[in-house]
């Protein structure tokens, strides 16, 4: 007789994910609003679009999903995942949040090759603080575990962001005109892009570990790549509020200025951006100088310090530097008439 076979056995342990939502519970509930309906377990998370959509006349649903990348291995390195959720979230409602929504709710999808219920329950609190912090509702996600599928120690980390906008006061660029200004606000790192080329530097060719020093730093290297991707939404939300114009918004994410620009401008504008107009914090100074690659693809890799873009009329650019600060912002080019409809790079 053949012998008994379980699915713990194929190398998949359901009790362990349980055991780690019932860890995160705590959290994952702090993160509910009034509106949400559904409790933690069930088959489809529901929430109340009923209050909301009072003060709405033609209310549209934005949602975006995004992951953390190669980041996720650095923090399995250095078994860091304080900021890792803090990724996750940023990275999702930011791109929401630049087309002028708000964002509502999220959910989470953890998966790997064996999962490490300590791992899953700091990753899910991480989702939860940061989610509590900006006011979205965490109202659902999934666990999974795939042997086989992905490495060992390997894990995957994506979220779904949804929210609302007023259909006529979406943000999406096309009123964009030559003379218009670019202000880019400051990032604080990486961010969750670019982190295959850093690590490829950083371990495989300067044999570095995430307690090393990174050159020219102070810092080790696992502080430095791990610094959480900074949340634009909250931002956009109070200057939207204050009434300032703002004609285009762009999340600089994977492709850096050069791809992401032209997402949200007309096909027949590009944007001059004078690249000496902010000071880079050290992590891309060492990237530049260390990678051989020639200026564009490290403007296409990389965020370069630069982790949000608003394009608003001339007449208002020193309104908005000056709303949010010119310690975090900063004029960076303007648009110019030009079919080629790109980024180009100055200085």
């Amino acid at each position: 007789m053949n012998k008994k076979i379980t699915y713990k056995d194929a190398g998949v342990d359901i009790k362990k994910a349980d055991e780690a939502i019932e860890m995160s519970k705590k959290e994952i509930s702090s993160t509910f609003s009034k509106h949400v309906l559904s409790s933690i377990g069930g088959f489809g998370s529901m929430y109340s679009l009923k209050e909301i959509f009072n003060n709405f006349e033609d209310p549209v649903l934005v949602q975006s999903i995004d992951g953390v990348g190669t980041k996720m291995s650095v923090a399995m390195a250095a078994n860091n995942f304080q900021f890792i959720g803090h990724d996750l979230v940023n990275a999702c409602c930011n791109d929401v949040a630049a087309t002028g929504a708000v964002p509502l709710t999220f959910l989470d999808y953890v998966a790997g090759s064996s999962l490490d219920k300590n791992i899953v329950s700091d990753i899910i609190k991480s989702v939860s603080h940061e989610c509590k912090e900006h006011g979205v509702s965490l109202v659902g996600g999934e666990t999974a575990e795939m042997p086989g599928t992905y490495h060992k120690n390997e894990y995957d980390l994506v979220g779904v962001a949804t929210g609302v906008i007023e259909k006529k006061n979406i943000i999406d660029g096309s009123n964009v005109k030559a003379g218009d200004i670019a202000v880019g606000v400051y990032s604080n790192g990486l961010h969750t892009n670019g982190y295959s080329l850093a690590r490829k530097l950083i371990f495989d060719t300067m044999k570095l570990s995430t307690s090393d020093i990174l050159p020219g730093h102070d810092i080790p290297v696992e502080e430095c790549l791990l610094a959480p991707h900074m949340n634009y939404s909250s931002l956009i939300k109070q200057v939207l509020k204050r009434g300032i114009n703002i004609q285009s918004i762009s999340h600089i994410t994977g492709g850096g200025l050069i791809d992401n620009i032209p997402r949200v401008i007309p096909k027949d504008v590009s944007l001059e951006v004078d690249i000496r107009s902010w000071n880079k914090i050290p992590v891309f100074d060492f990237l530049q100088n260390n990678l051989n690659i020639d200026k564009k693809d490290l403007y296409q890799t990389f965020n370069m310090g630069i982790g949000l873009v608003f394009i608003v009329k001339e007449s208002e650019k020193d309104r908005l530097v000056s709303f949010i600060g010119s310690d975090s912002c900063g004029v960076i080019g303007a648009i110019v008439n030009d079919s080629l409809n790109e980024v180009h790079l100055n200085g």
